[in-house]
C-alpha cells in the first residue's frame, strides 16, 4: 500500500482518494452511493477541480479502510487547517534526577540491547521494558539513558506519563496519549482523527523514517502501550512499568530489564551525595544501617538524605532511632504525599485484585523468610493452584522477588507496609514457614 509522506507539504487528496478507491475495486458511482455525494462531484475532487470537506474525507477514510491516510492527505492538502506547518522535532524530555548514582551495569545493558535489536531486527522499533518495584528508580534510569543518548535522536524525543500507578483514578487512555503525541508532532486539534485506530495510523505515518526516541513512562498494561509503538526501525522505545508486561516481550519482541534495589555500596554513596551535610565523619556502620532500613530503594534513600540535611538530627545514630520507631512515617515528605514511600506502595496495592491484595497482606507482613507455594496455600487457606497464581501475580507486579524456582521473598520496606495493612499476628508466618531458610 502506498504511504503518504507526511513531511511533504502539498498532498493531492483527490489522487489519494482514487488510489484507495481503485484498490478496493469500487467505481465512482459505487463510492458516490456509499458517501451520499454525486458521482460528478467525486470525479471533480479526484481531478483536483474541487476541494473535499473534512466530513467527506473522514467518511471516505472509513469506507475505503485508509486508516487515517485520507484524513492526513486532506489536512496536508491545504484545505482547512494543515496538520503540520513544517516538520517538527519535539524534545519533550523531563530533567533527570540529581546525584544519579551507580546503575552503570544497567545502563550498559540498555546500550547493548538497543544495539543488538538494531542489528537483529528490521521494520520494527527497538523496544526496552524497564520494570521493577515502586521506588526502585525505573523512570530515573530511563531518563538518565535518554539524556545520555539524546543527540542520537535527531528527529525528536517524546515523553508521556501513562499514569499506570499514581494519584489518578485511571491510567491515561491510549486515545488521549495519541492525541498528545500528534499535537507535539504538529497536527492541529481539528485534524486529529476520531478513533484510536486512525490516530495510531497517523502517528505511525508521521514518525515513519524519523530517528526518534519515545519514553512511555509508568505503563499499566501492554495493551496501553501497543498503539503507541512505531513500526519503523529508526525509532527506539523505552517503557517503564511496575508490572513486568510479559505480553510486550512475548508478542511485540521487547527486551526486558528488571531493576533491583541499589547495592549497599551504591545506596550509601547516594545517601552521601544527596545529603547537604557532610557524612565523611559518620560511622560507616551507621551509614549502612540507614540504607538497609531504606531497603536500598533510591526513593527511600533520597528521603532519608533530605531529613538528615535539615539538621534536626545530631548524628545518623539519632536519626536511626527515629526511623526504627516508625519507619514508613519517617520516609515521607511533609505536604508532598507523592514523595512518600507509603504512598508509592499504596498505588501498587490498590491496583491488585482482592484475592491478590489479601495474599500480599498476609504473606508479606512478616516475610523475613522465603515462602513457597505450599506455604502460601496453608497460610491463605486456598488450594495450591490458587496460591501459585497469587504468588505469580505478586511477582508480576514486582511485589515479590523469586530467590530460586519455587521460593519468593519480599523487600523489607514492602514487608513493613504489608504489616500496616495486615492483622496477622506476628510470628504466624514463621510457624508455617519455619523450615525455610532465613533471608538476610
Amino acid at each position: 500500500m502506498q504511504q503518504v509522506d507526511s513531511r511533504t507539504e502539498e498532498v493531492h487528496f483527490g489522487g489519494k482518494l482514487r488510489l484507495y478507491r481503485t484498490k478496493l475495486g469500487l467505481s465512482l458511482g459505487e463510492l458516490a452511493k456509499l458517501v451520499h455525494y454525486s458521482k460528478g462531484y467525486l470525479s471533480r475532487i479526484e481531478t483536483g477541480e474541487k476541494n473535499a470537506s473534512k466530513g467527506l474525507a473522514v467518511r471516505c477514510d472509513e469506507i475505503l479502510q485508509a486508516e487515517g491516510e485520507l484524513i492526513l492527505a486532506y489536512s496536508a492538502s491545504g484545505v482547512g487547517r494543515r496538520p503540520r506547518k513544517k516538520a517538527t522535532s519535539p524534545i519533550q524530555l523531563p530533567p533527570t534526577a540529581r546525584h544519579f548514582t551507580g546503575r552503570q551495569r544497567e545502563l550498559s545493558h540498555v546500550d547493548l540491547d538497543v544495539q543488538k535489536q538494531c542489528a537483529d531486527r528490521a521494520g520494527t522499533a527497538r523496544i526496552m521494558v524497564i520494570d521493577g518495584a515502586p521506588g526502585v528508580g525505573k523512570t530515573t534510569l530511563a531518563l538518565q539513558w535518554a539524556h545520555r543518548h539524546a543527540a542520537e535522536f535527531t528527529d525528536g524525543i517524546l515523553f508521556q506519563d501513562l499514569h499506570g500507578h499514581g494519584p489518578e483514578k485511571e491510567p491515561l487512555g491510549t486515545h488521549d496519549a495519541l492525541a498528545g503525541f500528534l499535537h507535539l508532532l504538529g497536527v492541529a486539534p481539528d485534524a486529529v482523527p476520531v478513533t484510536v485506530r486512525e490516530r495510531a495510523a497517523m502517528y505511525r505515518n508521521l514518525v515513519s523514517r524519523r530517528r526518534m526516541l519515545m519514553v512511555l513512562d509508568n505503563a499499566a498494561t501492554a495493551d496501553q502501550v501497543r498503539s503507541l509503538l512505531p513500526d519503523t526501525p529508526d525509532c527506539t522505545v523505552l517503557v517503564t512499568s511496575r508490572n513486568r508486561l510479559g505480553g510486550l516481550v512475548a508478542r511485540d519482541g521487547a527486551s526486558r530489564l528488571t531493576l533491583e534495589p541499589l547495592s549497599p555500596d551504591e545506596a550509601a554513596t547516594l545517601l552521601r551525595h544527596a545529603s547537604t551535610r557532610d557524612l565523611r565523619d559518620e560511622n560507616p556502620e551507621a551509614l549502612r544501617h540507614v540504607v538497609r532500613l531504606c531497603g536500598h530503594l533510591p526513593l527511600a534513600v533520597r528521603i532519608a538524605a533530605e531529613h538528615y540535611s535539615t539538621g534536626q538530627y545530631s548524628s545518623l545514630a539519632e536519626m536511626i532511632t527515629v526511623m526504627e520507631s516508625n519507619l514508613l512515617e519517617f520516609l515521607s515528605c511533609l505536604h508532598d504525599p507523592a514523595s512518600s514511600v507509603r504512598t508509592a506502595f499504596s498505588w501498587s496495592y490498590q491496583a491488585l485484585d482482592e484475592g491478590v491484595a489479601h495474599a500480599f497482606q498476609v504473606m508479606c507482613a512478616h516475610l523475613h523468610k522465603e515462602i513457597t507455594p505450599r506455604d502460601a496455600a496453608r497460610l491463605l487457606g486456598v488450594p495450591a493452584g490458587v496460591a501459585t497464581q497469587r504468588l505469580d501475580a505478586l511477582y508480576q507486579a514486582n511485589l515479590l522477588v523469586p530467590t530460586e524456582p519455587g521460593r519468593y521473598r519480599c523487600n523489607s520496606l514492602l514487608a513493613a507496609y504489608a504489616g500496616e495493612l495486615s492483622d496477622v499476628p506476628a510470628g504466624s508466618l514463621s510457624c508455617i514457614c519455619g523450615c525455610n531458610r532465613e533471608v538476610s
